[in-house]
């Protein structure tokens, strides 16, 4: 974590003495000296970092540098604002001006300050004897890897057919005329494959053809009756709609009313409660079953078994080493295994050490995966990590070597995800916007800040860092409308390496709440009564006392707490970057909010009262331009919104580069000579005429309203002219004018979805689109053909064709498109067979055929498609297609044999 985030401090060091703002400041051989101690101090914490495992005094000099480390950090934002005010056109300081001189003493004297802690800090590593040590790692992660195989499909299981057969066969056969409730724990240690196996026996066939409902409740060490009987009924119903109910005695009713006289299977995962009195007033409330109701039960502790079991324990045990072996073979080598058959021995000998248990050999393998020579695999055979002692022995040895290999970006990401509890269900999108905020990624000069988020993200997931991923709908607005959010946990044993990590590295992390220690907290989550950091019970916060309290905050999450007034003392917090206030009931923002200077993210989504941002009057701060370094605004759901300023004077928006609005029908946009990104949900005539003003968009995602009755202006689409990416839902021929899309002269992508009454795209739509790349069409419910003119898209190289229900063979044209490198066909249902004429596509790299259910063999011609690389079938193969391409066996085993890389799987 140390060596992680003084990588942060040295890149921002570098850059603002590159930019000269040292010199500006009058500190630049204060910076010059911080960045060269910190140098010398990077050098030794390889070292440290290991030996803190076994030395309580360098875990303490760890944790002292990771305090002065964000205050440092604090310092460099002073500066960095000081000079980008100083320097804005608009500024009313003067060069010479007493505030300016008074607050460039003050920034002078802290840097002094944090300098002198910095040398002594240094110079009590010497008692440590450190050593100096250069490790090859990244320190940002690489660009861009495949994750299809992780997102999509789930992880293989082995060697728990024995355990899950015989578990069913308990449910299925030996308690069907039993009166009472059955309870049947799993026990075993973290990490061995308990949720796992649960979800084997819940989603067996016999077991959903057995049971007339089932449920699913994950508990953890939150053993509260009424927090469990309210998860109880939402999975029993799959709506959350009974929250409403606050009284345990109506909640039990509820529940008792959907599991009455019925055979039920209800899954109570991660099990720690102790107590015998509790768990007898559950079973009393759970004994309304028929018979044949069961209860499985997973939990560390064999105390929890004996106390709730009715049924003898199942004791999970460690899989064999070849089971083990396959399970690291799959995360280390994915499908490249007979290339690299010299790591195989190192291997074996790797998971012999991982002791049967699952995770160890998954978190394992995650390290391995990219790491092809065999000195790296040998480092990690004969790591010393494996000789300490430790409570989970076969475990966290493994886990800390999945750290220990993470590039150092990943390496502050990861231990961040700490800040949320156990079982947290944590969304991927917001979690980034997290790293953002804390200065934990940045653009890279190739992606942008999300995008590289995006690829941390990835890496820890496939290092099985993350787990549980899936997409869901998330509620938008009164109106039902929905959008896809992506969100995933973390197993507890990794959650606890998250803290072993966190604790005493981040600022306060170990104390109370209290006035001394205010200034370190870094974000409030008003929402979740979560502070971090530190950790704090403090739960009855409101606005004012946050304000008053936490200067240093970089990131505020006040949604869903209906503020009626947002205080103006929301100007001080100058160091804020994320502020979050979606689902308020003030009616405008105070304009000290416009005066945040480092805000570069903010959510005003369901304040169904604004009418304006800002209110215009005279604001706190001494430069005139408004929301100065914002980056990302979303604005859903605001009837009211009839513009973003009230008064539009001066610079605003400098930065914006990314909008999103939806159900905002009043709003007029003013110019934004920024931006990059632009999603507009349910577009009315209104913002559409907004469009113009837009010139620099690269991204245009729109969503038009079932009652538009004009289309986009012809001269709209022509100021388009720097577009690369577009993506249109519910659009039909009256949407855009006559010409087409002909006016965007760069897009390379496009989208087309949701658009139920084509059965063809219309003649016009692609003719003109000469730098076309990627064209994606899905979720069209008519649409059976493609129109005749996509031939004359020369530089079309990857077609997505997905969920078209009417779509019973390939659009004939396609076969005339040479250029495709690159076609994926999802869930197309209809579809019965390939044409043979695919083998014309001679360019093809990379064919997916995903939830294709029908198909049932593959065409002749793939065998003369000898640049095809990947072929990756998946999602419900059917059962003929996938024995005919069975390896050596199958009959069209002889067509695929020359692919490098084969993904065949149910």
């Amino acid at each position: 974590m140390a060596e992680a985030f003084l990588q942060v401090l040295l890149d921002n060091l570098a850059s603002l003495i590159k930019g000269e703002i040292g010199l500006i400041m009058g500190l630049d051989n204060e910076m010059k000296k911080l960045s060269s101690t910190l140098t010398t101090i990077q050098a030794v914490l390889e070292d440290a970092e290991d030996k803190q495992l076994e030395s309580k005094p360098i875990r303490n000099w760890l944790c002292k540098l990771n305090d002065l480390a964000y205050e440092i950090n604090d310092v460099l934002d002073e500066c960095a604002t000081e000079v980008s005010k100083s320097q804005h056109k608009n500024s009313k300081l003067n060069r010479y001006s007493l505030k300016k001189i008074l607050n460039r003493l003050k920034i002078g004297r802290h840097m002094k300050e944090v300098t002198e802690k910095l040398d002594a800090v240094a110079a009590e590593r010497e008692k440590f004897h450190l050593r100096e040590m250069m490790v090859e790692r990244q320190s940002k992660v690489a660009t861009t890897r495949e994750t299809w195989s992780i997102l999509n499909e789930p992880d293989r299981v082995y060697g728990r057919d024995e355990d899950n057969d015989k578990i069913v066969d308990i449910l299925v056969n030996h308690v069907r005329d039993s009166q009472q409730l059955s309870v049947l724990p799993i026990v075993g240690i973290g990490g061995l494959g308990k949720t796992t196996l649960a979800q084997l026996v819940y989603n067996h066939p016999r077991v959903t053809e057995h049971f007339e409902k089932r449920l699913w409740v994950c508990v953890s060490d939150n053993f509260d009756i009424k927090t469990l009987v309210k998860a109880m009924i939402e999975s029993a119903t799959g709506s959350g709609s009974y929250s409403n109910l606050v009284h345990l005695d109506a909640l039990v009713c509820r529940l008792r009313e959907l599991l009455k006289q019925k055979r039920y299977l209800m899954i109570l995962d991660d099990v720690w409660n102790g107590n015998q009195e509790t768990w007898d007033k559950l079973k009393d409330i759970l004994a309304c079953g028929s018979r044949g109701a069961s209860i499985i039960v997973t939990t560390r502790l064999r105390k929890v078994a004996d106390i709730m079991g009715t049924l003898p324990t199942h004791h999970l045990s460690g899989l064999s080493e070849e089971h083990c072996w396959m399970l690291f073979r799959q995360r280390a080598f994915g499908q490249e295994m007979e290339e690299h058959p010299n790591l195989e021995a190192i291997g074996k000998e790797i998971v012999k050490k991982c002791g049967g248990v699952p995770l160890a050999a998954k978190a394992l393998g995650g390290v391995l995966r990219f790491k092809r020579k065999e000195n790296e695999w040998v480092y990690v055979q004969e790591s010393e990590i494996w000789n300490l002692p430790q409570e989970e022995a076969l475990i966290l040895p493994a886990l800390r070597l999945s750290y220990h290999h993470l590039p150092l970006q990943l390496r502050q990401c990861f231990a961040y995800c700490a800040v949320y509890p156990k079982d947290y269900e944590i969304e991927k999108e917001e979690l980034i916007y997290c790293w953002m905020a804390h200065g934990y990624i940045s653009s890279n000069g190739i992606m942008d800040v999300e995008d590289v988020g995006n690829e941390v993200w990835n890496e820890l997931v496939l290092r099985s860092l993350f787990q549980d991923v899936h997409t869901q709908n998330k509620w938008v607005d009164e109106e039902g409308k929905y959008y896809l959010r992506t969100y995933f946990k973390m197993h507890d044993l990794v959650h606890d390496l998250a803290q072993t990590i966190m604790e005493n590295k981040v600022p306060g992390a170990q104390m109370e709440s209290s006035a001394s220690n205010s200034s370190k907290i870094r974000q409030v989550n008003l929402r979740s009564h979560f502070v971090a950091f530190p950790k704090s019970i403090q739960l009855d916060m409101d606005m004012s006392y946050i304000l008053r309290n936490f200067s240093r905050l970089r990131m505020l999450d006040a949604s869903g707490t209906h503020m009626e007034d947002m205080p103006s003392a929301v100007g001080h917090l100058k160091y804020l970057r994320y502020l979050n206030l979606s689902d308020s009931k003030f009616h405008s923002l105070p304009n000290t909010v416009c005066s945040l200077w480092n805000l570069q993210i903010l959510n005003l989504s369901w304040c169904h009262n604004l009418y304006i941002m800002e209110n215009g009057g005279q604001g706190g701060d001494q430069v005139k331009a408004k929301f100065p370094s914002l980056e990302e605004l979303r604005l859903s759901s605001l009837p009211n919104l009839k513009g973003l300023l009230k008064e539009e004077v001066g610079e605003t928006f400098l930065k914006l580069q990314k909008l999103s609005i939806s159900h905002c029908p009043a709003l007029i946009l003013p110019p934004l000579s920024s931006l990059k990104e632009f999603w507009a949900r349910t577009c009315s005539n209104l913002n559409l005429n907004s469009f113009f003003k837009l010139g620099n968009l690269i991204y245009l995602k729109v969503r038009f309203d079932n009652d538009m009755t004009t289309c986009i202006p012809k001269e709209t689409l022509e100021n388009l002219s720097n577009l690369e990416k577009l993506d249109i839902a519910n659009v039909d021929e009256k949407c855009l004018p006559i010409e087409g899309l002909q006016g965007l002269k760069s897009l390379k992508e496009l989208h087309i979805q949701y658009c139920d009454t084509l059965t063809c795209l219309p003649d016009g739509w692609l003719r003109h689109l000469t730098t076309l790349e990627k064209l994606h069409i899905s979720k069209c419910d008519e649409l059976v053909e493609l129109p005749e003119e996509i031939k004359y898209i020369h530089s079309l190289k990857h077609l997505i064709l997905s969920a078209l229900p009417k779509m019973v063979c390939l659009p004939e044209v396609l076969q005339h498109v040479p250029s495709l490198q690159s076609l994926t066909l999802n869930s197309l249902y209809q579809l019965t067979a390939l044409p043979d004429w695919l083998g014309n596509f001679t360019s093809l790299e990379l064919l997916i055929l995903n939830n294709c259910t029908r198909l049932t063999s593959l065409p002749a011609s793939i065998q003369g498609m000898t640049n095809l690389r990947r072929l990756l079938v998946y999602g419900n193969v059917h059962p003929e297609l996938q024995r005919r391409c069975e390896k050596q066996e199958g009959e069209d085993w002889h067509k695929i044999a020359h692919i490098p890389t084969l993904y065949i799987t149910p």
